[in-house]
């Protein structure tokens, strides 16, 4: 489970239409490209499919620039792809902000094998390392992997390959020759623990 509170800013690349659940209810979809910087190269387009209760359909138009606070779910997909689904709370059209996507993540998944426990300048420790988040997509598995980086003093004992983890912190989301890079200042981490039923 990757959910994050944003603000996300970017260009409709696909006009608002009105759709209906499955259960009858209906809602306001459209498309939205967001430029993420990179770390390597150009910035890429990061397409987000956006879904929102009340909202002005003739208004948001392709095109059109808007800034949007609401709930990301990042989630894995086939052929190494990503899917990124808004929630949109608030929309405000033709902002003055920089394209981009800022906010808090919240992560659950599993601790990968590349723990490491480096220096920075100041001779202060600190804890590196990646985790990913599995989704089923039809009869299959995919993964969305994002790298941690925790400045507490102490190193959580249970930070072990193949551990369950609950994170939360700061999100960023760069790219890095043209492959998108997930990254969390976590501020606060915990052990997952599936409650029974």
């Amino acid at each position: 489970m990757i959910k994050c509170n944003v603000k996300v800013c970017g260009i409709i690349n696909r006009s608002a239409s009105v759709k209906q659940t499955s259960e009858g209810k209906s809602f306001v979809a459209f498309g939205l490209s967001v430029d993420v910087p990179s770390t390597k190269g150009d910035a890429v387009p990061v397409n987000i499919s956006v879904a929102a209760e009340n909202a002005d359909v003739a208004a948001l138009t392709q095109g059109r620039r808007v800034s949007i606070e609401g709930v990301l779910k990042i989630k894995g997909a086939p052929e190494k792809k990503t899917y990124f689904n808004l929630s949109a709370g608030n929309i405000e059209m033709d902002p003055v902000a920089e394209s981009g996507i800022a906010g808090e993540i919240e992560f659950r998944g599993v601790v990968c094998k590349d723990i490491k426990t480096p220096t920075d300048k100041k001779g202060n420790r600190y804890l590196r390392f990646s985790a990913y988040s599995t989704d089923k997509v039809g009869e299959d598995f995919f993964s969305v992997f994002v790298r941690f980086v925790s400045f507490n003093e102490a190193i959580p004992s249970f930070i072990v390959p193949k551990a369950k983890i609950e994170a939360k912190g700061e999100l960023r989301i760069s790219t890095f020759n043209g492959n998108l890079d997930l990254s969390c200042k976590a501020v606060e981490m915990k052990e997952y623990v599936k409650t029974p039923f």
